[in-house]
Formats: structure tokens, C-alpha cells, sequence
């Protein structure tokens, strides 16, 4: 595409264009994916600065460098266009929208968002849609679908650049709906602008992530970003609404200023869509889901009222986007598995092992106070604590570990620059204000894969593992190295040791 037609350069800063008239051929925030003629956004991140990498762009053939330091005031390259601007992250949502010919225009676009149950909520939907005859395109925290084409994503929800990429290549595909998930940081950072989303859900809220958001208000506005982008979607194709958990307090509360259809979820029947004769099993659920346009029956691969709440929303979303029920019950049943999400990890042995992705006090509590209603023998829980994240939260997900456990190890959880014994023992303040109330045993042991392994020492026929915490992550992070970890992997090379053995 053409500079000029990309950028609007009155608005902007100093620049040295050189052409304007200069052909655009790709566009990278990554100065490693630069190729001849790309336009190079040199983003400042919170681990490191896309400025220091424009020499490295540069080398790498970037035609034009778009950057925001003011201390860079007379840049040494005259033969490249440079572009200053305010920030560089929105600037870049609002031309690689346009670069991509703003692909959500042509698509129907679903945002699910929320504190817990983003992932399996846009699965079940997802398969829902495409049950209903039409193929679907997701974006999610384990993975990104494109047709027959899986990706392994970056960040629940990708930046800007990634997005419209993505969609634009659904639209290729003749792929013209899709199903995002939107994290409050994708939604407060402006990686989602430029998108025309139709309809969003909003699962539930809790605080979370407030070493980021600093305020549950800041947190909470961050979500309602997306109800106020679907109201000003200015799209005519498809009708427009808000589907939230009217179990939540704070559900109810932001859509209160909401100008938009909205339409409630929940176990409570006053909701426009719930559930009723639950029967809750250790590997399934079984239910009936009521809904305004008839009733249906549905047994559940997941387990847990959590899961029951998910399929609820997709349920909500699909029915008030003119789906039979009949579809939905069939999509919901066909959801099998959502990558580390209540995944059992079976290897033969006598006791069970689970790894899930809880990991904050609300999801811990949810999966946890099921598994003790549903097991007879021990719960033994393996969790840590993300380093450089909340350190508010850590003594609360200690107290509900150990409200729910009878052994809890506490280990590490991508500790990054933190120090993980710091990390480990905030945890366990929690774990032993919560020993004052109950017997439990507890240890730390940081290295995690030695932590599993303990776990499973301690296991016997009956009990249950479980691996709480990374779900479907594949590395697990620290200051000076990034090193291979899954607990899914780590778990079954473990049980087939010990059968071994």
C-alpha cells in the first residue's frame, strides 16, 4: 500500500518522508520479520524498547520507521521515512487496519472477554457456529484457528498487527465469521482498535491483574471498552448486543449505561438464558439449558459449574445471533477439549491428575471446591504465583489452595525478574492463615517439574493432582532464560517413569 494513502502525515510529528508515493510491502513491530520496503513500529514494551531494535530494522531493509522517543530528534538514517507520533501502539492498530483493508468490516466479529472462562467460552461458541454450517476463525489464549490452519498464539489476545493479519487471511480463506479473545490488557493497550466487533460476552468480573490496571476501576472501565465498541461499530450486516453473566454483580453494573440489546446468562431462571437439573460428574456434566426459543438437553465433556457457566454464555451468544438450539446443544456437546483446561492426564495409575489453567483465587476456588464435593480420597494441589504480578493476590490464591487441599506445594510460575522464593512465600502466608482453620500440609518447592514429581509420590488409589495454574503454556519464564515446560508433557513423562519403575 502506499505511504500516503496510510498515514494522514499532516497529523503527525517530525518525519523525513522521503517519497510518500512509497510502496508499503509489509508491515513489523519485530525488527526479525523486517523485509525490504517494511514499515517498522518501534514499540515500547514492558520488557524491552522497539527503539533500540531500528538499527537492526533498518539493516534489515525498513523503508519507514514509525517511533515515538522525543530524544531521537534528528534520526542518522536520512534515506528512511521517519514518523513520530504520540504512541506507537495505537497508531499502529489504526494502520494495520488499514493496511489489511480493515478486515472485520466484511466478517462477523464475536469479542468474549471477562476475569475467568474467555477461553472455553469462545471454544464452545466457536464450535457451535461452525456446527450451524459456517466456518469460524478463532483467536485465544492457547491457540489461533484459521480453517485447517492452527497457530500457537503469543498473547490472549495479539497485537493489533497480528489481528488484522490474521482476519485478513480468514477473509481469504472465505472464512467471515470469527471469535476473539479480548483480555483487558489487549482492550486498555489498543491492540483490539480498529476492529468492528458485532457482539460481545462479558463471563464474569473479578480484580485481577492490578499490578497492571493499578485500580479495579481502571480494570473494570478496560472491560466495558468493548461494550462501547460494539456500539460504536457502524456496520449495518448483523445485529448488535451484549450477553453477560447475570449472576455478577459487577456483570449487571456495566451494561447499566449500555444503549444496546443485552441479555443475561446464569443459574439464577430470572436470566434470559440458564440452566436447571444439573448433575455434576468428575469427567462430564449433564443439564438443561432454557432458553427463550425452546429448551435442550446437554451432557457436557467439561466438568464443573464453571463449565456450565461458559457453555451458558456461548449459549446466550448463539441463540441471540438467531441460532436453533438445537445447533447450540450439538456444538456444546462436540467441545471435547480446550487445551489446559481440565485436561486428565492418564498414564494407568490409580489416582487421577488434572492440569487446568485456574490461576487466580476466584478460579482456584471454582475448580477446587468441586474437586473436594466430588473425590474421596486427598486433593494434593501443585500452584505457584506469576512473578511480577499482583503480589495482593498471592496470599489469597494461598488461603483458597489450602481451603480446598489436603496437601498444597507451592512452586513456580514463570517467575520472570522476581526472586521465586519471594514469590513462593507470599503464597504461603495465605496457606498458613488458612491452617489455623483447617489441617493441611504444605511445602514449597520451586523447581516445578520436582515439585510434580512430589506430588505424585504422595499420591495414592483415589486421590487427585492437581496441576494448577499454566494450563496450556509451554515455557515457563525467568529473568535470564526461558526454558521448556508443560505441565500436560512434564505429568505424563512422569506417571510413565513411575510405571516404569
Amino acid at each position: 500500500m502506499i505511504l500516503k494513502k496510510l498515514f494522514n502525515l499532516n497529523e503527525y510529528g517530525y518525519k523525513n518522508i522521503v517519497d510518500d508515493q512509497l510502496k508499503i510491502s509489509g508491515l513489523a513491530f519485530d525488527s526479525r520479520l523486517v523485509r525490504p520496503g517494511y514499515l517498522f513500529f518501534a514499540i515500547p514494551g514492558i520488557n524491552t524498547d522497539g527503539h533500540l531494535y531500528i538499527e537492526d530494522a533498518i539493516k534489515r531493509g525498513a523503508a519507514v520507521i514509525v517511533y515515538s522517543d522525543p530524544e531521537i530528534s534528528f534520526p542518522p538514517h536520512r534515506e528512511q521515512t521517519w514518523i513520530r507520533v504520540v504512541d506507537v501502539r495505537k497508531t499502529m492498530a489504526q494502520i494495520s487496519a488499514q493496511f489489511y483493508d480493515h478486515p472485520s468490516r466484511e466478517m462477523r466479529l464475536f469479542g468474549v472477554t471477562g476475569t475467568n472462562g474467555k477461553t472455553s467460552t469462545c471454544f464452545f461458541l466457536r464450535n457451535i457456529l461452525e456446527d450451524d454450517g459456517h466456518a469460524c476463525g478463532l483467536m485465544t489464549t492457547p491457540k489461533n484457528i484459521i480453517g485447517p490452519d492452527v497457530y500457537e498464539a503469543i498473547n490472549t489476545t495479539e497485537e493489533s498487527l497480528q489481528i488484522q493479519a490474521c482476519l485478513k487471511s480468514m477473509l481469504n480463506k472465505g472464512i467471515r465469521q470469527a471469535v476473539l479473545e479480548v483480555s483487558s490488557h489487549g482492550l486498555a493497550l489498543g491492540r483490539v482498535d480498529g476492529l468492528f466487533f458485532d457482539a460481545a460476552v462479558i463471563t464474569n468480573l473479578v480484580a485481577e491483574h492490578l499490578e497492571f490496571h493499578k485500580s479495579f476501576e481502571h480494570y473494570f472501565s478496560s472491560k466495558k471498552k468493548l461494550i462501547e465498541m460494539v456500539e460504536q461499530n457502524t456496520k449495518k450486516s448483523y445485529p448488535r448486543f451484549v450477553i453477560v453473566n447475570g449472576d455478577d454483580e459487577n456483570c449487571r453494573k456495566i451494561i447499566t449505561e449500555s444503549h444496546l440489546p443485552t441479555f443475561t446468562f446464569g443459574l439464577r431462571p430470572e436470566n434470559d438464558v440458564f440452566a436447571e437439573d444439573i448433575e455434576y460428574f468428575v469427567d462430564r456434566t449433564e443439564m438443561k439449558i432454557k432458553t427463550p426459543k425452546g429448551n435442550e438437553s446437554v451432557q457436557l465433556s467439561l466438568p464443573g459449574q464453571h463449565a456450565v457457566y461458559n457453555a451458558l454464555a456461548a449459549t446466550a451468544m448463539a441463540i441471540f445471533s438467531g441460532i436453533e438450539g438445537e445447533k447450540v446443544a450439538q456444538g456444546l456437546e462436540h467441545t471435547h477439549r480446550v487445551p489446559g483446561r481440565w485436561e486428565v492426564v492418564n498414564a494407568g495409575q490409580d489416582f487421577m491428575v488434572i492440569v487446568d489453567f485456574a490461576h487466580n483465587w476466584h478460579g482456584l476456588d471454582s475448580t477446587l471446591s468441586f474437586i473436594k464435593k466430588m473425590v474421596r480420597g486427598k486433593v494434593i494441589t501443585v500452584f505457584g504465583c506469576g512473578g511480577e504480578r499482583d503480589r495482593n493476590k498471592r496470599p489469597m490464591m494461598g488461603e483458597t489452595v489450602a481451603r480446598w487441599s489436603d496437601i498444597c506445594i507451592i512452586t513456580s510460575d514463570n517467575p520472570r525478574h522476581e526472586d521465586p522464593r519471594q514469590t513462593a512465600e507470599d503464597a504461603m502466608q495465605g496457606v498458613s492463615k488458612c491452617k489455623k482453620e483447617v489441617p493441611v500440609e504444605s511445602c514449597i518447592i520451586l523447581d516445578r517439574r520436582e515439585a510434580i514429581s512430589q506430588a505424585f509420590s504422595l499420591a495414592q488409589a483415589g486421590d487427585v493432582v492437581f496441576l494448577a495454574g499454566k494450563g496450556p503454556e509451554r515455557y515457563q519464564v525467568y529473568h535470564d532464560r526461558i526454558i521448556c515446560h508443560n505441565d500436560y508433557d512434564v505429568a505424563l513423562e512422569l506417571l510413565k517413569e513411575r510405571n516404569s519403575s
